[in-house]
């Protein structure tokens, strides 16, 4: 699902919620400015909650993934784990991701769906108002006490559309005592602006039931509002809602005009006649207060900002931030949880052991306490037999695994285990990747199937280093220009862990699934 769609969902639910509690609460209120006031708050907090950046005290780590788009190939980026064979293991999420690719065709038929209902109900709003524009353009223009006037011929109903006041020459010449100030009530309260803001949040929220119920009840008190102020122009109560009786059966209205013939009769007469006294309103509105915390803390953001007494990892806490101590901390509670890679083998606790004892002690390790483990790896040994190590402890769950050399301070990080992570400084790094594999193999890459395997480490400084494949594809070229593009890789914004930039370990998969094999190979 896409940020945006997801985003719609999210100011959806805050939309239905808030505008349920109106019903209960404010909809019989005969307070009409305040009713209008909280209805357009609850349409500016919806849209604004989910873009809401609250403060988090634990961050959680995140699995990286990116997704470059070619023209005719689709490549995707993501961690994966391998075995000690150099075969990609799939956990048990990634399993379930399989069973997911069967609904994307639904899931991309909903978001069809919705796009083309956003694009009929964005067409029926531009037919009302080439429609009302239309009429205008027929109008007899008259300007009365600042106000615009324009007469149709035609028997229409009268309404206010922007600073206009539209009215038919039999209406002008038997009721101008009446509906003149009603319309003119709508001009002055500038309800134009707020019928066009609800006509523009039911294009994208054209699916939700409760838009309509909200832009319904928000021209009911638009409607009460202009009645009350007609009533204090001086005309006789009793004549003007025989009026309305009488008008409140006519054509169809504009959505974005204030109609004198809109609303029910009934409610309009009662309204009239109801006084706005007492303070219930007061505890109504505080009412709110709970739901808007409540939603700001079920869809609001989690900013990304670290406090000072707050690691970015579930399992652990660190309680300073400079780095020196940060470094020391993570050695010491991980000092009872160290594998040695030494060149003769691996040792646990000063003994050798094979990667089936280094992973049953994993286990024993997991009963007492979280899963972090420290790999304190030798300089002669090889990345593979660092590679091999690792492997094993991520099939068994073990993804916080940092990495060292002896008598050294300086600390590799897994991607989730730092609070910001490494930033390509040459824009987007599928891109760069893309467009260097491209460079790299003539373009032909895009014409194989394949998948590799890879990570490299961005230390403090964005220095890339390490760069290997750790699985390779089955076309040579295809690991050449990996090998060459790793070798290559310009510098990084370096990671951040508690404000202070940490070495860090990138690891990704490269697969180009070929669309169309054919046109691939023709172009």
């Amino acid at each position: 699902m896409s940020s945006f769609l997801r985003y719609i969902l999210e100011s959806t639910a805050c939309i239905s919620l808030f505008y349920v509690l109106y019903r209960l609460l404010m909809r019989k209120e005969s307070r009409f400015a305040l009713a209008r006031a909280l209805l357009i708050a609850v349409v500016a907090v919806s849209v604004l909650i989910p873009l809401a950046r609250l403060p988090q005290l634990l961050q959680v780590p995140i699995l990286v993934e990116m997704t470059p788009a070619l023209s005719e190939n689709e490549i995707r980026i993501q961690n994966v784990r391998m075995n000690e064979n150099r075969e990609v293991v799939v956990p048990a999420k990634m399993k379930e991701q399989k069973g997911a690719e069967l609904s994307t065709s639904v899931g991309e038929f909903l978001i069809f769906i919705y796009w083309a209902g956003v694009l009929v109900v964005l067409l029926l709003l531009v037919r009302n108002i080439v429609t009302v524009l239309l009429l205008l353009r027929r109008a007899t223009v008259l300007c009365q006490d600042g106000c615009r006037i324009l007469l149709i011929d035609t028997d229409v109903p009268s309404f206010a559309f922007a600073g206009s006041v539209i009215i038919s020459k039999k209406d002008y010449e038997l009721y101008p005592s009446a509906i003149l100030p009603h319309e003119k009530a709508h001009v002055a309260l500038n309800h134009f602006y707020d019928l066009i803001l609800l006509e523009l949040l039911k294009v994208f929220h054209w699916f939700n039931p409760m838009i309509y119920g909200l832009a319904r009840d928000m021209k009911e008190i638009h409607e009460y509002q202009a009645d009350r102020q007609t009533l204090y122009s001086g005309i006789d109560a009793t004549q003007y809602q025989l009026l309305i009786i009488q008008k409140c059966v006519g054509p169809v209205r504009f959505a974005l005009a204030n109609s004198f013939n809109h609303c029910q009769i009934k409610k309009r007469i009662a309204m009239m006649n109801k006084p706005g006294l007492g303070n219930a309103w007061r505890w109504k509105v505080a009412t709110f207060l709970p739901l808007l915390a409540f939603l700001l803390m079920a869809f609001g953001k989690r900013s990304e900002n670290v406090p000072d007494k707050a690691l970015p990892s579930p399992d652990k806490v660190v309680t300073e931030a400079n780095e020196a101590t940060v470094t020391t901390q993570v050695q010491d509670e991980q000092k009872d949880r160290v594998v040695m890679i030494k060149a003769d083998g691996n040792y646990i606790g000063g003994k050798a052991g094979s990667l089936q004892e280094v992973v049953q002690k994993r286990k024993e390790w997991d009963k007492a306490s979280n899963d972090w483990i420290h790999l304190q790896v030798d300089e002669s040994v090889p990345l593979k037999r660092v590679d091999e190590v690792r492997e094993a402890l991520l099939r068994e769950g073990i993804v916080h695994i940092t990495q060292s050399i002896p008598h050294s301070e300086e600390v590799i990080f897994p991607v989730g285990d730092v609070s910001k992570m490494a930033k390509f400084s040459q824009g987007s790094w599928d891109k760069w990747m893309e467009n260097r594999m491209d460079q790299l193999t003539n373009g032909q890459h895009k014409a194989l199937e394949f998948k590799i395997a890879y990570c490299f480490v961005i230390d403090k400084n964005g220095k890339v280093s390490d760069g290997r494949i750790l699985q390779p594809a089955i076309h040579p070229e295809i690991n050449a220009a990996a090998e060459k593009m790793l070798s290559e890789i310009p510098d990084w914004e370096p990671a951040e862990r508690l404000g202070k930039p940490v070495n860090v370990l990138y690891r990704e998969i490269f697969f180009n699934r070929v669309k169309n094999p054919v046109a691939a190979k023709e172009n």
